[in-house]
């Protein structure tokens, strides 16, 4: 098997045309990253170095390599009710939320990156086990994400016995169907999404940093989730991410980022930091 090397100029040149095409930043740290996810690619098509892959990017016209691209170098990494004290907060903060829709009777929430789906899922499990009468609201929940792969993963809803652990048994019961599915290493018991639940959720592909974010109303959501994204963007990047997707959150609303994150830098007048990687629009 060949093993490939990356030179710093043949990094630079892929760095680059990711920052160009899909609005991520790698820093120069991220070199052994970009040759360990990238080599595999290297290997389907048959190239011998990274320069023959950059020249390759360039001569592709169906964007079929792009999207390749975009599938390895993003990082999917999630799981059922991640950052367990956000959903203590917006517990309480729920109680609001209805008071300020109560004529209308909506919900509106955004999981703007929503990877292999556990966040939207986590969203509406929240809502129907903390509303009163949630089948009485009506709730849209609208889930994109960058990687056309990733989210067909979403959409499937299938998740495997170690994904739903820790999940209490009657929210397994609720709200999943158990399967026996074959698959190469035998019969392995997975856990699928009810489709009841998945109809609050519309899935769609959108790149925060290039996409055109007009198809959605200003002050549309009562809640936007962008959380362990910011990590691939410089300064410039995130502001305008976090600018835009601001501009979609309804006064008093809330911005909730990862707790590796921070918008310290940002000198914004449109939010207020409410507690640690949670964010109210003003």
């Amino acid at each position: 098997m060949i093993q490939y090397d990356i030179s710093t100029e043949e990094f630079e040149l892929i760095a680059e045309y990711i920052y160009q095409e899909i609005g991520i930043h790698l820093p120069k740290h991220k070199i052994t990253l970009v040759r360990s996810r990238l080599s595999k690619r290297l290997r389907h098509l048959g190239l011998n170095s990274f320069t023959e892959y950059y020249n390759y990017l360039l001569d592709e016209r169906t964007g079929e390599e792009l999207l390749m691209l975009t599938n390895e170098i993003s990082t999917n990494v999630t799981s059922f009710f991640r950052e367990p004290s956000q959903w203590e907060y917006l517990e309480e903060e729920l109680l609001n939320v209805i008071d300020i829709n109560k004529k209308e009777k909506k919900i509106r929430i955004w999981s703007s990156a929503c990877s292999s789906g556990q966040e939207p899922y986590t969203i509406i499990m929240f809502l129907m086990n903390t509303l009163k009468n949630p089948l009485q609201w009506d709730i849209k929940i609208l889930a994109t994400d960058i990687s056309e792969e990733i989210l067909e993963k979403a959409q499937a809803g299938i998740y495997s016995s170690e994904d739903v652990k820790g999940l209490p048994i009657n929210m397994i019961n609720n709200f999943f169907l158990k399967e026996q599915i074959q698959t190469k290493e035998g019969k392995k018991i997975k856990y699928r999404i009810k489709e009841n639940i998945k109809k609050y959720i519309t899935f769609r592909k959108f790149n925060l940093v290039l996409g055109d974010y007009s198809f959605i109303k200003e002050g549309t959501f009562d809640w936007i989730f962008c959380r362990n994204v910011m990590i691939y963007f410089d300064k410039e990047t995130k502001e305008s991410v976090v600018l835009n997707l601001i501009n979609k959150v309804k006064k008093e609303g809330h911005f909730l980022i990862g707790h590796s994150e921070s918008l310290v830098t940002m000198n914004s007048k449109l939010i207020n930091l409410i507690a640690p990687s949670i964010y109210k629009k003003k």
